[in-house]
């Protein structure tokens, strides 16, 4: 009798632990599947900024916003605030940093939420404006692409979503160089990407920080490219961007056009180099050029 009574409970117990175990896999999968975009954010030490999240559902095309999901902010692994998508899919999270520094964001679903996605990161830059800002074009940082169809092949700008896609020779050692005493640096894609053509912006983040490149603002391109971007930098107070680094001939132009220095690394061929651009045969002769 006793043996038989627990074999009894033993088969409850399966049961319960079997139903538990087929709830929960049903709410997973009744779990609608998203995607959560965070921008990078920039301020000043003691100055209030705005980080924005966006969550779009992915399982419909065009992924269409997700309102009313709870989101939560860490910053460098701390819990510091909650906040619901509005009706765009937007939520929107205020935080005031005590120092200058760079610190790392990130934002996830709350568990109870229908809707999964992967938490995402972004970097929250803490700025002083006295220190100036050093514009960086990604083609200027990536091995460019060689296109095999054509005997002779030219090079075009490489993507950070390719597997393959490696950094120019000494970027990475020189760029930390000019950063760890002097600049700050905002990497933009620039040049020859449009925004339809641009990596997500995680992608890029994960290639910089693969690669060692220094922690900086990474900003996506927008309606008026490199341009745009410096405008905004401008409005913002931050008229210290005063000299970038590119590849392209458009980006050298755009800068020029700001009243800005530039230096073309690699030397583009003659012809080629706008008047007043500087140019370096490789990265290790840039700091020679600023």
């Amino acid at each position: 009798m006793a043996e038989s009574l627990r074999l009894g409970s033993r088969g409850i117990l399966l049961v319960l632990v079997l139903c538990w175990a087929m709830g929960t896999a049903g709410e997973a999968a009744d779990k609608v599947s998203g995607t959560l975009t965070v921008k990078d954010a920039l301020t000043l030490p003691n100055q209030t900024v705005r980080i924005e999240a966006q969550l779009t559902d992915k399982t419909l095309a065009g992924g269409p916003a997700r309102g009313g999901v709870s989101l939560q902010l860490h910053i460098d692994g701390k819990p510091v605030a909650t906040a619901k998508t509005n009706e765009g899919g937007q939520a929107f999270f205020d935080y005031t940093p005590k120092m200058r520094g760079t610190n790392v964001i990130t934002v996830s679903i709350d568990d109870a939420a229908l809707v999964a996605a992967e938490k995402t990161e972004a970097t929250l830059c803490v700025w002083e404006r006295r220190r100036p800002i050093l514009l960086v074009e990604m083609a200027a940082i990536m091995q460019p692409k060689l296109s095999p169809s054509v005997s002779g092949s030219s090079a075009s700008a490489g993507t950070v979503t390719e597997p393959s896609a490696q950094p120019v020779p000494d970027a990475a050692e020189e760029l930390s160089r000019l950063t760890q005493y002097y600049y700050n640096v905002v990497y933009v894609p620039g040049g020859e990407q449009s925004p339809t053509e641009a990596a997500p912006i995680g992608s890029v983040r994960r290639w910089l920080e693969s690669h060692k490149f220094p922690a900086g603002l990474v900003v996506m391109p927008a309606p008026g490219g490199v341009s745009t971007t410096i405008e905004t930098f401008k409005q913002g107070g931050w008229t210290t961007m005063k000299t970038g680094i590119g590849r392209t001939r458009s980006f050298a132009d755009t800068l020029l056009h700001h009243r800005m220095e530039v230096v073309v690394v690699p030397e583009l061929p003659k012809g080629e180099l706008p008047r007043k651009a500087k140019t370096a045969k490789e990265w290790k002769e840039v700091r020679k050029k600023l």
